[in-house]
């Protein structure tokens, strides 16, 4: 027991101390990680809400449905059933006429249906019907109007109705786990520094009683998150290791029960480790590695992570990435499963494979993969045109000759102020130089030509996915370089290079 309990120790310690650089490394990586488990956690105590259904329909065959669902916050609908005064409408060529009454209906000043309908020589006058339901828990139609459209008058439907009723109150937990979305970052930083602390202090021995309970503590939390992940397929990759090594979601489950079978048995034998040294000794080793680990931390957040195991780092080519390796599979390759049932017992057999027996009955068809195709790194590498005219960015990186500096910013709003003065001294020395200089925010491209022209910027924002522009470069601000498709280097918003520094990198 003494050496299983010194293997445990080590196992966990270095594994503890392992897991925690590797995820400070990249704090806001790890940040994304805890926002999307709390997104996650949101969404299973949301309550599922009624359908409001808004059905108009008339005597001439017209029937449209529009339908929304309700929001805990909603309270009333304003809805409008109005007839505009009957008179004569001209068609494309201007020319011909017709005389009749349009219908509109409309909901909280958002026209929903229109239709022009013609009362000359009218033997059945038209009869429009608007009615809404609401469908769910609580079934139950909440108005039901009738009008019939004529030459003499202009009729009009107006009515408040009240839907708070029918919106279920949400609960507390989804506006807690909200709440904790803009902590996220903080939440890693924190956590990243607790494992090199706890991993190291169950390494020397340092305080075993109270480690001990932490690390439980902490292996229990996080063997619930990979369960939670495996089993109901919410978070595809734990981020356990980070982008270091991606691990599949009930692997990392099996990763934590294995460790927390070692965490038990050193739980159990806690009373038995001594320490390694002396209590002095220990407790100043202890406040070094919290000092070292949270320095390198915080410096990673600040600036960009010391090691890049994103697939954007510096030195990919990025269309060879993107490229498929000569012979690989490019589509998944599938075979067909048919399965049949005779009395109790069910077979399954691979098509076209048939039973001799004609007494089993067909039942269902499984698709099941048998080869997946080739999968590139990069995923989703592309940017949104701000009109026909606009560059093609995508292509323009990948595929064009000489150098290009790429401006990065997921949210303009969130973005570090200070630095945009030197990218725009970047930015205007780079185009003198000839160098092709391009920005993409996820930000709306109103709020970004707001943005460029009160910061004075020589260039405009593109349009990009959120989620790509945080993987790219992991600043906001961030700066990338160029070249034949290769990424040269990247900057974080504290660390913007000089054009000088750009020259000098070109002529390498």
């Amino acid at each position: 027991m003494k050496f299983l309990t010194t293997f445990s120790r080590i196992l966990v310690g270095l594994l503890f101390i392992f897991s925690g650089i590797i995820k400070s490394n990249d704090p806001k990586g790890t940040g994304i990680k805890l926002n999307e488990y709390f997104d996650v956690f949101a969404s299973s105590f949301q309550v599922a809400q009624d359908t409001v259904t808004i059905e108009v329909k008339d005597n001439f065959d017209v029937n449209d449905k529009y339908s929304f669902t309700l929001a805990p916050g909603d309270s009333f609908i304003n809805m409008q059933l109005n007839q505009a005064a009957p008179g004569k409408i001209l068609f494309d060529d201007e020319v011909d006429s017709s005389f009749g009454s349009t219908v509109y209906v409309v909901k909280n000043g958002e026209e929903m249906f229109s239709y022009f309908y013609t009362l000359e020589d009218t033997i059945v006058l038209p009869k429009i019907q608007l009615k809404v339901t609401v469908s769910g828990a609580s079934s139950k139609t909440i108005m039901d109007r009738t009008i019939t459209i004529n030459t003499d008058t202009k009729h009009e439907v107006q009515e408040q109705l009240n839907v708070f009723a029918y919106a279920k109150p949400e609960s507390m937990w989804v506006g807690f786990f909200r709440g904790l979305k803009p902590y996220s970052l903080s939440f890693s930083i924190i956590m990243c520094i607790l494992e090199v602390i706890f991993g190291f202090a169950i390494l020397i021995g340092w305080q075993p009683k109270i480690m001990t309970w932490l690390i439980l503590g902490m292996i229990v939390f996080f063997t619930f998150l990979t369960w939670y992940s495996a089993y109901y397929n919410k978070v595809t990759d734990c981020g356990c290791f980070g982008d270091f090594i991606k691990l599949k979601p009930w692997h990392s489950f099996i990763k934590d029960l294995v460790l927390l079978f070692f965490i038990l048995i050193i739980f159990f034998r806690r009373h038995q480790i001594k320490p390694l040294f002396s209590s002095l000794f220990s407790i100043n080793a202890v406040i070094v590695v919290t000092l070292a680990s949270s320095v390198f931390a915080i410096y990673c957040n600040m600036f960009l992570p010391a090691w890049d195991f994103l697939p954007y780092k510096a030195g990919n080519n990025v269309r060879e990435m993107m490229t498929a390796p000569k012979g690989a599979r490019t589509v998944d390759s599938f075979v067909n499963v048919l399965v049949y049932q005779k009395g109790n017992q069910y077979d399954s057999l691979v098509f076209p494979k048939m039973p001799a027996d004609t007494t089993w009955k067909y039942v269902t068809r499984l698709d099941r993969l048998i080869a997946p195709a080739w999968k590139s790194p990069i995923h989703e590498f592309d940017f949104t045109p701000r009109d026909e005219m606009d560059v093609n960015l995508k292509d323009t990186l990948l595929n064009s000759k000489g150098y290009h500096i790429l401006v990065v910013s997921a949210h303009l709003e969130k973005s570090h102020s200070s630095s945009w003065a030197k990218i725009k001294e970047l930015a205007t020395k780079a185009k003198a130089m000839g160098v092709g200089v391009y920005a993409v925010t996820s930000s709306s491209l109103e709020e970004a030509d707001m943005f460029a022209s009160e910061q004075q910027l020589p260039f405009r924002f593109g349009s990009a996915d959120e989620t790509l522009l945080k993987t790219i470069v992991r600043s906001n601000p961030g700066i990338m370089l160029w070249h034949n498709g290769t990424i040269v280097d990247k900057w974080s918003c504290r660390s913007i290079p000089s054009a000088d520094k750009i020259q000098q990198m070109m002529k390498k």
